[in-house]
């Protein structure tokens, strides 16, 4: 595992594990494809909700290669139920600088504004023009 210590995002606590790990938590919640960076702060690179972890937070992930070229070395890991009330933090808990450097799967010609090669603006499927 790559960390001892719960961390904080938004109130929520992640366990920190090795950037592999993931494949072994089995059941629903979040999770972050994250880097520990030298200040001891966290770059985010993807946070989902996921029905089963140990299915999403894989190497055949969609931002897997994005985190992993940018230094991904943890998995962060909230359980759906895990805290017994909101923004219920255990003693200890980082609350580490967050950066984010997140993955955007939408792709030229998605965005309402994009332009074409041809320097045409352009829309996506059922957008009016």
């Amino acid at each position: 595992m790559a960390g001892d210590s719960e961390v904080v995002i938004d109130r929520v606590s992640f366990m920190s594990l090795h950037h592999h790990d993931g494949r072994f938590v089995r059941g629903a919640g979040l999770f972050a494809f994250a880097r520990r960076d030298p200040d001891g702060g966290r770059t985010i690179f993807c946070l989902e909700l996921a029905q089963d972890i140990s299915r999403e937070a894989v190497s055949g992930h969609r931002a897997w290669s994005h985190a992993l070229t940018r230094g991904m070395n943890e998995v962060l890991v909230h359980l759906a139920g895990t805290q017994s009330a909101p923004g219920e933090i255990l003693p200890g808990a980082q609350f580490p600088p967050l950066r984010y450097d997140l993955y955007d799967d939408v792709q030229v010609g998605d965005r309402e504004g994009d332009q074409d090669e041809a320097g045409d603006e352009t829309f996506a499927a059922g957008q009016a023009e």
